[in-house]
């Protein structure tokens, strides 16, 4: 008899990868759709990337990598470790992956055994609960009692003897906040004690705003072989499609074994990616700061528009670039809220639902300032009751009801 697996059946589709799929589809049939619910920056490639791509190419030598990523990358990413994180590791201390994602799944894939339990905060990334049950764990998801922020304490008190790993965002996707110097130095400590492995996933520790910074969790730890720390070119340099993130450890047994499950599935990673991603750490830095500013300004854009919407709650995200606001004053479900927006007012956000936060609607402002602009336009008339059943967008005519 022809069957799925158990396991890959308790898995669900990613909402974020199906809002970009329903709204380039629409944009393909020619409608004026503003895209608010995207995870990468418009922002251009930085040259370094662009000239290694065209020269690799050239070279007409593309070829199998090393499965754990070639020397030269892995020094690159050790010494951009060594400037952020203040600490040295060793090239057995790093795994160089298709993508942070898939060195997070490494990481589950080589410790979760079955019924194992990883703890996160919600709200979450929409992968974290989804990749824990893929690999036959259960996922412990640590709702704040208030607001979007959870304590050290809540986090600490969801810890059992199941539990194998606390897995870290931050700034979080979706909301933006940063975790501060105390959670990170208790947790950071509570889990050295308690002999279980604390993930950093840091994908967007350098687009923090307002002169911001993130928590170095490594100025706290003693021993590091239970700390792991995820990062990749993706978010801050714009580079979403080279996939190439990595995974750092002291824990080199870790690491190893990260490999191994590497080796046995995508074999290795590009090798014009990798060559890409090497210019790009190697290159200038100053791209970096200038996303940060890019999107700083569309922060505060995307506030100012939100300010004209009554009814709705939203937290000044201190980085990333997305906002997580609450409009369960409108409609307790946002998957419900978000096709809504999307049929009438030809926006694109992504519901709060998949982030573990019912209510709430993630609005991205990596996209350009007219267009936010324009998107908060469509989803304040959406929503008010008082406004002319019809709108106008470029040459179309829509009706609220």
């Amino acid at each position: 008899m022809l069957s799925l697996s158990h396991r890959v059946q308790t898995v669900g589709d990613s909402p974020t990868l199906a809002i970009n799929a329903k709204a380039r589809a629409l944009k393909a049939a020619g409608e004026p759709v503003v895209h608010l619910g995207g995870g990468e920056p418009t922002y251009p490639a930085p040259m370094a990337a662009v000239e290694a791509l065209i020269a690799k190419a050239q070279s007409r030598k593309i070829k199998y990598t090393p499965s754990s990523g070639t020397p030269e990358l892995k020094k690159a990413v050790l010494s951009y470790t060594k400037t952020h994180y203040k600490h040295a590791f060793d090239l057995k201390n790093v795994l160089i992956c298709a993508g942070a994602k898939q060195a997070l799944f490494n990481f589950l894939m080589s410790t979760v055994q079955e019924g194992d339990e990883v703890v996160f905060p919600a709200p979450y990334w929409v992968s974290y609960p989804e990749m824990v049950k893929l690999v036959g764990g259960t996922p412990v998801v640590v709702t704040p009692q208030n607001g979007l922020r959870v304590t050290a304490a809540q986090m600490m008190a969801a810890v059992t003897p199941r539990t194998k790993a606390i897995l870290l965002n931050s700034p979080c996707n979706p909301a933006g906040h940063i975790l501060d110097e105390d959670f990170i130095r208790q947790l950071v400590q509570f889990a050295e004690e308690k002999q279980i492995y604390l993930v950093m996933d840091d994908i967007y520790h350098q687009l923090v705003f307002d002169g911001g910074k993130v928590p170095n969790p490594c100025a706290y730890a003693k021993n590091y072989q239970n700390l792991v720390l995820i990062n990749g070119v993706s978010k801050l340099y714009g580079l979403t499609g080279l996939r190439i993130g990595w995974a750092v450890s002291e824990n080199a047994a870790l690491i190893a074994a990260m490999g191994k499950i590497q080796a046995q599935s995508t074999s290795c990673n590009s090798d014009v990616s990798e060559a890409a991603a090497l210019a790009t750490l190697n290159g200038p830095q100053d791209c970096i700061a200038d996303l940060r500013r890019v999107l700083e300004e569309n922060r505060n854009t995307l506030l100012t528009e939100l300010k004209q919407i009554p009814h709705i709650r939203v937290e000044k995200p201190q980085g990333t670039f997305y906002s997580f606001v609450d409009f369960s004053h409108y409609n307790t479900d946002s998957g419900a809220l978000a096709a809504y927006l999307l049929e009438k007012a030809l926006v694109a956000v992504v519901p709060g639902r998949a982030f573990g936060a019912e209510g709430y609607l993630r609005i991205s402002f990596c996209a350009d300032k007219n267009s936010i602009i324009e998107g908060v336009r469509r989803i304040r008339w959406a929503l008010d009751e008082t406004a002319p059943n019809e709108l106008k967008i470029g040459d179309k005519i829509v009706t609220r009801n």
